[in-house]
This record gives structure tokens, C-alpha cells and sequence, in this order.
């Protein structure tokens, strides 16, 4: 009787695969929609309460800093998480928080309740890694992390989505209300149906996962595989060099997607609806990097290489887009733009998602991913506020594509440095 719905599952998927996929991937997208919509909504919320792009991006910035600070202590505690508690509770109280932005009384009040809701983020994403190496079969994994790297594009689409559609009205607060109702149903539905049996020995799964996670300088394979391999100063190097490659993404990332539907208002007087519709390419090119993703790890192993030729490629776009502003051209900046996001969305998805799971028998992938999301989000934060006061000073927009296509430089620098580093473990680990 079970023979005929196994066969309609993905190949290299049992059940258990698709019910943790299904709602990890449904969570993650809805978190995203649950930060995103502050960006989505910055034109609408400028025009009806009347505050200067500084102090929106102070807003923007509060939550990246809550989020950093709250992603390196998530990362280091995770290992005694369970993320049936810490995935679900966060995702709720995300869901309180979008749902307390519309009633913030001034900037301040909107300040702390955007830190709180990255406070609350902050923990989905170490325990989304964990809840993967705990509960994701090995035949399944590559499959499972191109689902996740989706939740980008998704979560993108729907910010942007309902905040173009609130925009003609200025009902900016449509956005938050409904990133509050999915936050909601996905942490209703992850208490439902994340629940699974003991094993055997009748220990709880969760405990009995985290003992055998891998630490940094433990193999699987005993002391003998240990000395074979690369040592820890190399793999921490590693991640070290990986973390700041991660952290000149997240600069150039978010400074780009929080700030185009501005760029496009701006310096080509577009109304704020039009401005937004056409920042939604953006997700549904980010969405195709997920699957180049896959393709390109298949044929070539080393996370770096693919960052390094994607930060190569992020580095020109930034610099085609301060060509297409200044012109003007409207058709090279969306271009651009796309080259810049489609990019930076692989860049993004190859560290934090295949570089931390490829590599868990190197060290605590839930630790890493938690180090990497950290520094991300630091670049994050800088880029929000420091390039909203950069258009308040009056210098336009050119200083603020010009620091774009910088921090895409620094990444170049910092990715070339982890291939390096990477070949030399992948050479260890062969050992």
C-alpha cells in the first residue's frame, strides 16, 4: 500500500526528508518576508510618515545588528538547542514583531521593536542547519539545500509583491500584517508537525544527534583520521577568510536591495508602484541562482571557486550600475542590478548553505553557519545606514554605487584567499 506514494516522492527523499524540508523551506521563506518587508516598504513609509532615508536606514540597521550579535551567540549554543523549540519560538516571535511595526508611535519605538524581530531571527538560522544534519539523509542533502537557498527569492517576492500593491494606496502597514500571518502559520505548523519518534536506545532524537555532531577538530573517523587530515589552524582559517568574504556580500547584497527601489525613484523619476515592480526581477533572478548553484557544486567542489568568479561578476555589475545611473539608462541599472543580486544570492547561498553542510564532518556546521550569518549581517547593517546617510548628504547616488562595487572588491580579495585555503583541506581531508 505505501509503494504507490513513495514513488511520487523526489528521488533520494523519504518522508521524513519531505516533512522537514517542507517546513524548514516554508518558515525560511516566511522570515524572510518577515525582514525584507522593512526594505520592501521604505518608499511607501518615507512618503507617509515623513522621515529622512537616514532614519528609515537606522530602522533597516537595527535589526542587522540584532541579528548579527543574536547569530554568533545562536551559533555557539546551538549545539544544545533543539530546534523544534528554537525554530519555532522564533519564528513566533518574529510574528509579534512585524505585527507591532505599524503601531510603533515614533523612530525609536520602531528602532527597538526591528531589534527585536532580528533578535528573534537570529536563532532560525543556525537551527534550520541543525535541524538538516539532524534529520536530512545523506541521498537527499543536495536536493534539500537547493530547496532552502530558494527561501531567498521566495520571501523577496512576496515583500515586494504586497508592498507594490500597498504602494498606489500608501498602505505601507499591508506588508507587515501579512509577514506577521505567515510567520504565525509557519510556527503553527512547525509545533504541529515537527515531532518524531526516539530512537531505539530510547534517548530523545535531538540529544542523540548532537553527540555525534563533528567539532573542528574531530573527524569522523577516530584520532587516526584526525592527524591525516587538515589541521584546525587551516580550517579556521578557512572560515575565518570565508566569514569576511560573507560579510562584503552581505554589504553590497543588502545596500543593493534595500536601497534600489530609492535608486530607481530617484534617478529616473519612476512612481514608487513601478519602482517596486521592477525590483521584483531581482527575486526571480536570485531564485535561478539557486539552481546554478547545484550545477555549478556538482562540477566543481570547491565552494570558493564558484564565490570567486561570483564576486568577480558582482564587482563589474556594481560598477555597469553607476554607469547605467549616471547616464541615465534605465534598462543597463536593472541589468546591472540583476548582475549584482543574481551574484550576490549565489554568493550568499554557497557559504551559508553548501560550504557550512559540505563540510560538517570538519567542524559544527550549526557553529559556522552561525559565524558566517554573523559576519554577513555586520555587512548588512553598515551598508543599510551608512548609504542612507550617504544620499542624505546630498552627493547622490555615485558614492554609493562606488562603495557597491568596493566592498564586491573586498570580497574578491577575501573569496581568493579562501580557495587557497580550501584547496588545501580538500587535499588533507583526500588524505
Amino acid at each position: 500500500m505505501d509503494a504507490a506514494p513513495a514513488t511520487r516522492r523526489p528521488a533520494g527523499f523519504t518522508r521524513t526528508d519531505l516533512r522537514v524540508v517542507f517546513l524548514l523551506v516554508l518558515g525560511y521563506s516566511c522570515a524572510y518576508l518577515g525582514r525584507l518587508d522593512m526594505g520592501a516598504s521604505i518608499l511607501a513609509m518615507s512618503r507617509g510618515l515623513g522621515w529622512s532615508n537616514e532614519t528609515l536606514g537606522s530602522v533597516v540597521s537595527c535589526f542587522f545588528v540584532a541579528y548579527a550579535c543574536g547569530q554568533l551567540a545562536s551559533g555557539i549554543l546551538a549545539h544544545f538547542f533543539d530546534p523544534f523549540w528554537s525554530f519555532g519560538l522564533a519564528l513566533a516571535g518574529s510574528a509579534l514583531c512585524n505585527l507591532a511595526v505599524p503601531f510603533s508611535p515614533g523612530p525609536a519605538a520602531m528602532r527597538a521593536v526591528w531589534f527585536a524581530n532580528g533578535a528573534m531571527q537570529s536563532m532560525l538560522w543556525c537551527s534550520l542547519v541543525k535541524a538538516m544534519a539532524q534529520r536530512v539523509s545523506e541521498a537527499a542533502m543536495p536536493r534539500a539545500i537547493v530547496c532552502v537557498c530558494a527561501t531567498l527569492p521566495f520571501g523577496s517576492v512576496a515583500a515586494f509583491g504586497a508592498a507594490a500593491a500597498g504602494a498606489p494606496s500608501g498602505f505601507w502597514q499591508g506588508t507587515f500584517y501579512l509577514a506577521a500571518a505567515g510567520l504565525g502559520l509557519s510556527a503553527a505548523l512547525w509545533f504541529r508537525f515537527y515531532r518524531f519518534g526516539a530512537p531505539a536506545d530510547g534517548a530523545p532524537a535531538a540529544h542523540a544527534a548532537a553527540r555525534s555532531y563533528p567539532r573542528a577538530t574531530r573527524f569522523a573517523g577516530g584520532a587516526g583520521e584526525a592527524a591525516a587530515g587538515p589541521g584546525w589552524r587551516t580550517v579556521a582559517a578557512l572560515v575565518a577568510a570565508t566569514a569576511l568574504s560573507c560579510g562584503a556580500c552581505g554589504y553590497l547584497r543588502d545596500g543593493l536591495s534595500t536601497w534600489a527601489p530609492k535608486v530607481l525613484q530617484d534617478a529616473f523619476g519612476l512612481p514608487a508602484s513601478l519602482s517596486i515592480l521592477l525590483t521584483l526581477v531581482l527575486p526571480f533572478v536570485g531564485l535561478a541562482g539557486a539552481f546554478l548553484n547545484k550545477r555549478f557544486h556538482e562540477r566543481q567542489p570547491l565552494v570558493s571557486a564558484m564565490t570567486t568568479i561570483c564576486f568577480a561578476v558582482g564587482t563589474a555589475s556594481a560598477a555597469l550600475a553607476l554607469l547605467g545611473v549616471g547616464l541615465p539608462s534605465l534598462a543597463l541599472a536593472v541589468a546591472a542590478f540583476a548582475g549584482v543580486y543574481l551574484a550576490m544570492v549565489m554568493v550568499t547561498n554557497a557559504i551559508t548553505s553548501i560550504f557550512c553542510l559540505a563540510y560538517r564532518r570538519l567542524f559544527d556546521a550549526a557553529l559556522v553557519a552561525g559565524i558566517v550569518d554573523t559576519v554577513c549581517y555586520v555587512g548588512s547593517s553598515l551598508a543599510a545606514w551608512s548609504l542612507g546617510r550617504a544620499v542624505d548628504s546630498g552627493a547622490g547616488w555615485t558614492p554609493v554605487f562606488a562603495a557597491l562595487a568596493l566592498s564586491g572588491a573586498a570580497g574578491l580579495l577575501f573569496s581568493f584567499v579562501s580557495l587557497r585555503l580550501e584547496r588545501r583541506v580538500a587535499r588533507g581531508s583526500a588524505r
